[in-house]
């Protein structure tokens, strides 16, 4: 006789390491489109989560539905590993992580993505916000499509934020979210992308008040910063990511932009 839970338990740990481990590999037997979502909903199923995943034809898109909720990607691997726990779990990881909680929202307030990818962050901050007022900045083309399927209604902007305004060559690495306009040490491809600076661009919005600038560049935190010396004032709370994210030897700008910060009347929340 066979005990439920530790058969669904074992089953568990075995289509994790299988999945965990040799899944995301797009080199191995489970490349088909049909099969890997196939292993990924069952994945779901034992582990217990409602989240479940799809392709759409028309679209291009692969997708994550869960409770009326759904969230696009145009990678697959990507989409299950930010969605695998449920997309509101995603939503409130991301929030975490920029340290949100220590903000106190309302529906009036705007918000500006930098870096704002598939538009995740918003999948939290639509609690406290309205759709148009957030801002979403995000220069990839194929991170840029799924945006305008995951934020209807928000403000996107298909451009990314620099210290000057100009066009320049961008990597991309959508599969691992590291696109940038410095090299990263893995690419895809490189492709010209209009820059802009935030200070401009707040001019042509004519907007006068910002709660929270969110700025995820991959490394190029510091030049988007640069460009943003008269209207940082006017932006309540800044959360950056800073890692060691900044070309091929993955330098961390946490350092330099957070005393430019402080240098310029800001202090350090969390």
């Amino acid at each position: 006789m066979i005990n439920k839970i530790n058969y669904r338990e074992g089953l568990k740990k075995l289509i994790d390491k299988f999945v965990i481990e040799r899944f995301h590999y797009e080199s191995n037997i489970l490349s088909s489109n049909t099969l890997s979502i196939f292993i990924e909903n069952i994945y779901a199923l034992v582990r217990g989560k409602k989240v479940r995943f799809a392709y759409d034809q028309k679209l291009k898109l692969f997708l994550a539905k869960e409770k009326g909720l759904v969230k696009y990607n145009s990678e697959k691997f990507r989409c299950f590993w930010l969605y695998r726990d449920g997309i509101k779990t995603r939503g409130k990881f991301i929030f975490n992580s920029y340290r949100l909680n220590n903000i106190n929202f309302n529906g009036n307030d705007l918000i500006v993505d930098c870096g704002a990818n598939s538009g995740d962050l918003f999948i939290e901050l639509e609690k406290f916000i309205k759709p148009k007022n957030y801002i979403a900045i995000e220069p990839n083309p194929a991170d840029y499509k799924s945006l305008k399927f995951n934020c209807k209604g928000s403000h996107l902007i298909k451009k990314g934020l620099g210290d000057k305004n100009t066009i320049k060559e961008f990597f991309t690495s959508t599969n691992f979210a590291d696109s940038s306009i410095i090299e990263p040490k893995y690419f895809e491809k490189i492709i010209k992308v209009k820059l802009i600076k935030f200070d401009d661009l707040i001019n042509e919005l004519n907007i006068k008040r910002i709660k929270l600038l969110k700025i995820e560049a991959e490394g190029y935190e510091p030049e988007v910063l640069l460009g943003a010396k008269e209207k940082l004032s006017i932006c309540e709370y800044i959360a950056i990511d800073g890692g060691y994210e900044r070309g091929v030897n993955e330098e961390q700008t946490f350092t330099q932009i957070t005393n430019y910060l402080i240098n310029r009347n800001f202090e350090l929340c969390d």
